[in-house]
């Protein structure tokens, strides 16, 4: 895989929407790993085996795309990407609190995709970043509270 490709796992409900969403990706020159009309088999996956960006859009059977985010959201792997329909806009801006990386509203171009990826994955590494900081950090706190203690 070249420096500027990437792994990307898609979950579209709408069959049609998803290989256009693929092809898509592919003319972006990254791999599709897993393109799925089954939200489940989209976590599992993203837990076995992260990728760069997952991408979850809509029109599952028995999920709602919500839920799919979030749940990829709290398992903190990748990158998260909405793509979403026009009309789910107005419930999009939860999805900010729930640490998906970025919203894309359909039909979307190659252009709209390498805009978002890119966020999205500047995104994830900056709040990475953040969190490993806030480790060290909460880390130099607690040794300096065991010597303040142990100097009593």
């Amino acid at each position: 895989m070249s420096k500027n490709q990437m792994m990307i796992y898609l979950a579209h409900g709408d069959d049609a929407k998803r290989k256009v969403v693929a092809a898509n990706l592919e003319l972006l020159s990254h791999e599709v790993g897993l393109s799925t009309g089954t939200p489940s088999m989209l976590i599992s996956r993203c837990q076995e085996s992260p990728p760069s960006v997952a991408i979850v859009g809509t029109g599952f059977e028995s999920d709602d795309a919500f839920d799919v985010l979030n749940q990829l959201s709290q398992q903190n792997t990748c990158a998260v990407i909405a793509l979403l329909e026009s009309s789910d806009i107005d419930r999009s801006r939860r999805l900010m609190n729930d640490q998906v990386m970025g919203v894309l509203v359909e039909p979307v171009n190659e252009s709209d995709l390498r805009t978002s990826i890119y966020l999205a994955r500047r995104r994830f590494q900056q709040t990475r970043q953040m969190e490993a900081r806030i480790d060290e950090l909460q880390g130099e706190l607690d040794d300096s509270h065991q010597s303040t203690e142990h100097g009593k």
